[in-house]
């Protein structure tokens, strides 16, 4: 694994499988699962539930334009902690 700080309080992990866990402060907002990738999935997930003004600015910037796209998937913040437990 591979850690990349962004932005202060912003930190990019990537895997040797090339999926990424992006974390706003210590939390998981956002990342990428290649193995997700389909006709109607583009692999980018980010986490649905409201967050402070920056958290959000976080997400936006790491997703782009992919932020409002359909083929990105919503998840709760549920299915990201336990990414989380996870990862770790």
């Amino acid at each position: 694994m591979k850690m990349t700080p962004l932005k202060a309080n912003l930190n990019l992990i990537t895997t040797s499988e090339g999926n990424e866990y992006l974390f706003s402060y210590k939390t998981l907002v956002a990342g990428y699962i290649s193995e997700d990738r389909d006709e109607k999935c583009n692999g980018y997930w980010f986490v649905s539930e409201s967050y402070s003004a920056t958290t959000t600015r976080h997400i936006k910037y790491y997703l782009e334009n992919l932020y409002t796209s359909e083929k990105t998937t919503k998840v709760t913040q549920s299915d990201a902690e336990m990414a989380q437990v996870a990862l770790m």
